[in-house]
């Protein structure tokens, strides 16, 4: 016979009894098993919140256990069935209720929030285990590239089809570095700090965009619950970080997007154009939904005719054709389709782009527009004119 601490109703305090041998051998085998909870803040122990070393009996027990995995019973065990999370999410709020801590009341225990999508037959155990700290916050998969997520969300797994999202093609995850502090592209510091509580978010993280336990309520037609931080209902997350890219009038020196009235195509979303996450098309730059060479996409839009996607442009100005003897005085102002660097960084925008003159020569989508619509050069007294037809 063994003597073993048990905790008390009431009091949450542990107390003796005696348990035959067969049981003493289980807590052996289970203490050897699940070692890892020792010393971590599952250790109520360590945590004070006992004064029983069984590190297990604080949440097992062999006999009259109130849930599954001989779950013990901490005088709320209502919560087993009425929390608001799953069979082991419920387990883990018997403690998270606020009643030991109060950590995941406003994430993983928040019914009002998204929270990741488990697979039917699975449970938080998909990622946690709660008997083992070794990777950092109970996860049961290591670090790959710097975040969690890849374990499953990649070439391997594929997250039961949803793509690889660690290679090329999906939104970059990383901060560009200005002098010492790393920054995104036109945001500023509210881009990484939501809150003056909260630390910058790791680079090299999904965690720049989606929260696993703690989603905003937005979904699109094509993503049921992407666990985004912010709702991005009219591109509202996108234009938090790419400030500079919003146009919210028609007429402007950008492409219009985030439109407060909606015209006759509609609002024009970022996604219209944009696709974060498109692992099978990873040869289309600036994460656009179809390749661009030589304004290609621009034409899917903006027809001669058609005006199904977006305002016609008749019978316009030659484009896709050399400029022959009709070179620029400043090629930098009404460049080649193979001279375009808009965004300054990693080189040329369209390596794929002919040197012939191209929508992109005249205009600039949302970098270097300085005249309606979308002009690199102003009209005035024909200057974009005569840059290039010299008289």
């Amino acid at each position: 016979m063994m003597k073993l601490k048990m905790k008390n109703k009431k009091s949450k305090t542990v107390t003796y009894f005696k348990i035959p041998l067969a049981v003493s051998l289980f807590f052996l085998i289970y203490d050897l098993s699940f070692a890892g909870v020792s010393g971590t803040v599952h250790d109520m122990y360590t945590q004070g919140k006992g004064t029983s070393q069984e590190v297990c009996a604080y949440c097992h027990i062999p006999h009259q256990a109130k849930g599954d995995k001989i779950w013990s019973d901490w005088a709320n065990e209502a919560q087993l069935t009425s929390g608001p999370s799953t069979t082991i999410g419920n387990m883990c709020y018997t403690c998270h209720d606020g009643t030991v801590t109060n950590i995941g009341l406003s994430t993983v225990f928040n019914a009002s929030l998204q929270q990741h999508v488990m697979p039917a037959g699975q449970d938080c155990d998909m990622c946690h285990s709660v008997h083992d700290n070794t990777n950092g916050k109970f996860m049961n998969v290591g670090l790959t590239e710097n975040y969690y997520c890849a374990s499953c969300h990649n070439a391997a797994v594929n997250a039961g089809g949803l793509g690889d999202y660690t290679n090329s093609g999906n939104h970059f995850n990383y901060g560009v570095y200005d002098g010492a502090h790393p920054k995104r592209f036109g945001s500023g510091c509210y881009s990484c700090h939501y809150d003056h509580m909260q630390s910058i978010v790791s680079l090299g993280s999904c965690k720049f965009c989606h929260e696993a336990h703690a989603g905003a309520n937005y979904s699109t037609p094509s993503v049921s619950k992407p666990i985004l931080r912010i709702d991005n209902t009219d591109s509202a997350f996108c234009i938090s970080c790419h400030p500079a890219m919003q146009q919210a009038t028609t007429g402007g020196n950008k492409h219009p997007a985030n439109l407060t009235a909606g015209g006759n195509w509609g609002i024009v979303d970022c996604h219209d154009c944009h696709d974060v996450h498109q692992p099978n098309n990873p040869n289309n730059p600036f994460i656009l939904r179809n390749q661009n060479t030589d304004s290609g996409y621009c034409a899917y839009c903006h027809e001669a005719i058609n005006e199904t996607y977006g305002p016609k442009i008749g019978n316009g100005h030659p484009v896709n054709i050399a400029f022959g003897a009709y070179p620029p005085i400043d090629a930098s102002l009404t460049p080649a389709g193979n001279a375009i660097d808009d965004d300054a960084y990693y080189g040329i925008d369209y390596p794929a782009n002919s040197s012939d003159m191209i929508c992109e020569t005249c205009h600039s989508v949302h970098r270097k527009g300085v005249a309606s619509p979308l002009l690199r050069m102003s009209i005035t007294d024909s200057s974009l004119c005569l840059n290039c037809h010299q008289m």
